[in-house]
């Protein structure tokens, strides 16, 4: 018999963005950034050492907070508390999703631990907490609640600070600063926000602007541009201040000057949402970090608008010589040497239907498709100016809210959230729906071939296989991760699987599915199959996994 087979190893490479900071720590004579792409580790001189990712134990590239206890540093990370010892060993505490973590107060490792512990077990489940006191929490829809006493207050924007001085209650949030006391909450005035919270050198209570201010808690005023612009943290360590950002990583202060830390060329952005290779180059595309492509020396140059006509990435093509970036507002094309931005409405040259191209297909007998809600543009391939080549309207009447599309040789597949899909043959249209062909009709992830394979993902009913003739529909599985399949891509024999709790093979012969090792984040947005490794595009990174399929293998 033959058998249709995925043969995963171990991660073979993880790379993430660590710009966007969440928290500070001194640990283990090291400075610890809390980052969405993982620890970031420093040096007191400022020297970037490593980064610890999901690869050294991590549940999650999406670091919240920082505590130290004892000998361990403790991190919140989005799916659970985490200690990382003086060897940077990483070990599991408690599975909670928090942002935020309970002052240590003078607890050892061991303490803190079982306090995490015990604080798991007493919460009401739901909420998503951003900040404790021992007798308040916040959260992040911006609640402030006293389980003690069974109340509730409501403020703008997420909880990001709690301090019980006195009497009173401080609360921080993004939008404000207000006081919680006997009279119900006062507003105090703030900078320009959105806002953040930390301690200054002296214990006092800051409030840092998102323009770089900073001052102290209560006042009407305080320092211009005290800090780099966007600051979420701020740390002391030996006389030397250091600073966290939203956007621009780690800032250490020398002399009078703020310098950047955080290397520069890094990953556009972790929320992955397209890959292609362009002239051996590997090309990510993300939600709304615009586009970026590897360099020889392994750094990334990216590129957002006004380059692209937005920053969110829908899909990626390449023709050998062009370079397509399908947007939320239009096409943006690379010829090697300029961008050009193309728009439904605007500077539109190729005849696009609607402003958001939803896919750039390079591999099709008519030339390279752009796809919008209402058709299709085939441009010649590698034409420098683009060329038109043809334009195809979707069938009359089938669907105005297109999802998405693919294809190669001779099929163009194109998909919908209400109508399942539709697919061009160079000469017809043919229709397939849910019951006879699909799981159901809103389908958010399609793959496929010149061969006439498809592989089709849905919004929460799992997915389906064609073969060139018939389907095969797969709502539950045992190694299936979740139902919410959102990216999908064929390999020989049968495809690949992401879903938004981790990815999967299936097998086409023999109809199993079996999950693939973890990746550097479960919600799985995008994969590119090449020889001999695969690319998986999360929320938390870039992932690479390295695998074969046997020489015999059956391709239906």
């Amino acid at each position: 018999m033959l058998l249709s087979t995925l043969t995963a190893t171990l991660l073979s490479a993880t790379v993430t963005n660590t710009e966007t900071v969440h928290d500070l720590a001194a640990y283990n004579d090291h400075v610890v950034a809390c980052t969405e792409g993982g620890l970031e580790l420093f040096t007191g001189a400022g020297r970037p050492v490593r980064t610890l990712t999901v690869e050294d134990g991590l549940p999650s590239h999406f670091c919240r907070a920082l505590e130290v206890a004892g000998d361990r540093l403790f991190a919140a990370t989005d799916e659970g508390v985490v200690a990382v010892d003086k060897g940077w060993r990483v070990e599991p505490v408690v599975e909670a999703k928090w942002h935020a973590l309970p002052p240590v107060g003078g607890m050892n490792a061991e303490l803190y631990r079982a306090a995490l512990g015990w604080l798991l077990e007493r919460l009401p489940s739901g909420p998503t907490y951003t900040a404790f006191t021992e007798g308040y929490l916040g959260t992040a829809d911006g609640r402030v609640m006293a389980p003690g006493a069974g109340r509730m207050w409501t403020v703008p924007g997420p909880v990001r600070m709690l301090e019980e001085v006195g009497g009173s209650l401080r609360v921080g949030t993004t939008e404000g600063a207000f006081t919680l006391g006997p009279d119900g909450l006062a507003s105090l005035p703030v900078p320009v926000g959105p806002l953040a919270y930390s301690k200054g050198p002296k214990g006092e209570t800051r409030v840092l602007g998102g323009e770089g201010e900073a001052r102290r808690w209560g006042e009407s005023s305080g320092e211009a541009r005290a800090l780099p612009t966007g600051a979420t943290s701020t740390l002391e360590v030996n006389g030397v201040a250091w600073a966290g950002t939203r956007g621009q990583g780690v800032f250490r202060r020398q002399g009078g000057e703020w310098k950047r830390v955080t290397p520069t060329g890094q990953l556009c952005g972790n929320h992955i949402t397209a890959l292609a290779r362009h002239q051996g180059q590997r090309v990510v595309g993300t939600f709304d970090k615009g586009v970026c492509w590897e360099l020889p020396d392994g750094r990334w140059r990216t590129f957002r608008a006004p380059h692209l006509p937005s920053n969110h990435v829908l899909g990626l093509a390449s023709d050998g010589r062009n370079l397509y970036v399908a947007t939320m507002y239009g096409l943006g094309l690379y010829d090697g040497k300029t961008w050009t931005p193309m728009a439904y409405g605007g500077r539109n040259p190729v005849a696009l239907g609607k402003l958001s191209v939803l896919a750039a297909v390079a591999d099709t007998e008519d030339g390279v498709a752009l796809v919008d809600g209402r058709g299709t543009s085939f441009v010649k391939r590698a034409s420098q100016p683009l060329e038109l080549a043809k334009r195809l309207q979707l069938p009359e009447g089938w669907s105005t809210h297109v999802s998405g599309a693919h294809g190669a040789g001779s099929y163009l597949w194109v998909a919908s959230e209400d109508r399942g899909l539709v697919r061009w043959d160079g000469a017809r249209w043919t229709r397939f729906h849910d019951g006879k062909d699909l799981t159901d009709n809103w389908v958010t992830a399609l793959s496929a071939d010149a061969e006439g394979r498809a592989v089709v993902g849905t919004c929460q009913d799992g997915f389906s296989y064609f073969d060139g003739s018939h389907w095969t529909r797969v709502r539950d599985a045992g190694g299936l991760p979740s139902r919410y399949v959102v990216s999908v891509a064929l390999v020989p024999g049968g495809a690949l699987v992401g879903t938004l709790l981790g990815a999967a093979h299936y097998d086409a012969m023999s109809g199993t599915v079996r999950p693939l090792p973890r990746l550097a984040d479960p919600r799985v947005h995008s994969i590119l199959v090449e020889e001999g490794t695969v690319l998986f595009g999360t929320e938390g990174g870039l992932s690479q996994l390295d695998w074969s399929a046997p020489a015999a293998v059956t391709r239906r």
